[in-house]
C-alpha cells in the first residue's frame, strides 16, 4: 500500500505525566499523522477520473489494523491543510453547506485524536472553518492564532490525550505567515503570533 506524502509516522516531543494509581508501568505509543491531505478523502481523482493511492481511505485501513494489535496504544493526528483541494471538499465548503462537512464526517469516523489548523484551512473563510471546528469530535488546534478582542487563542491551543492512565500533551500551532498570503477578511478578528514564543508561553 502506497500512501505517498499525506501519511507518516510522527516523532514528536510529548509531555507525559502519570495520572493516578492506575497508570501503566510502561507505555508504548504508535503515533501516526496525516498532513496536507488537501481533500484526498477517497482513493479516486475526480478531476482526472482515475484511482489514486494516497487518501484517508488507505490511511484508515492501515491505522485500523494497528489499533487491533495489543503491542502499543495508537494516536492519530493531523497536521492541517485538509479543507482545500479536492472538488468534493470544495462542494462541502461552499455548496452543500446545510449538512455536516464531509471532512468532519470522515475524520470523526476515522477516530482522530487531535489535529492542527493549517493555512489552507483558513483559506475558505470564517463561514467554513468556524462551522467545521464545531463539527469535529476532536480538538482542532492553533495556539498562536489569537483573538484580537481578548488575546485568547481563537482555536483550542492544546489537548491532553490519556492512554492507560498516562496523560500526553499535544500542542497545535499554525504558520504565522497567513497575513502575507491571504486577505484580512478571511482571518478577520485574529492575529498570528510567532510559533516558538507561543509554544514557550503555553
Amino acid at each position: 500500500m502506497k500512501l505517498k506524502s499525506i501519511f507518516y509516522a510522527m516523532i514528536i516531543m510529548l509531555m507525559i505525566s502519570a495520572c493516578g494509581p492506575q497508570k501503566a508501568e510502561q507505555l508504548q505509543l504508535k503515533i501516526y499523522g496525516t498532513s496536507d491531505v488537501h481533500g484526498a478523502l477517497f482513493p479516486y481523482d475526480l478531476v482526472n477520473e482515475q484511482e489514486t493511492f494516497s487518501s484517508l481511505a488507505q490511511v484508515y485501513e492501515y491505522v485500523s489494523e494497528q489499533r487491533k494489535k495489543a503491542d502499543a496504544e495508537v494516536i492519530l493526528l493531523d497536521n492541517g491543510d485538509i479543507l482545500q483541494g479536492d472538488p468534493l471538499v470544495y462542494y462541502s465548503n461552499f455548496e452543500k453547506t446545510e449538512t455536516k462537512h464531509i471532512c468532519a464526517d470522515v475524520m470523526n469516523y476515522m477516530g482522530y485524536d487531535a489535529a492542527t489548523v493549517g493555512n489552507h484551512d483558513i483559506e475558505p473563510g470564517h463561514a467554513v472553518y468556524d462551522k467545521v471546528v464545531n463539527e469535529l469530535n476532536f480538538p482542532w488546534m492553533a495556539a498562536n492564532a489569537v483573538k484580537n478582542s481578548d488575546g485568547k487563542p481563537y482555536f483550542q491551543p492544546y489537548t491532553i490525550i490519556e492512554k492507560q492512565g498516562v496523560k500526553i500533551a499535544v500542542l497545535g500551532l499554525i504558520t504565522p505567515a497567513i497575513p502575507k498570503w491571504l486577505p484580512e477578511k478571511i482571518w478577520s478578528g485574529m492575529h498570528f503570533e510567532p510559533m516558538v514564543e507561543s509554544a514557550k508561553s503555553g
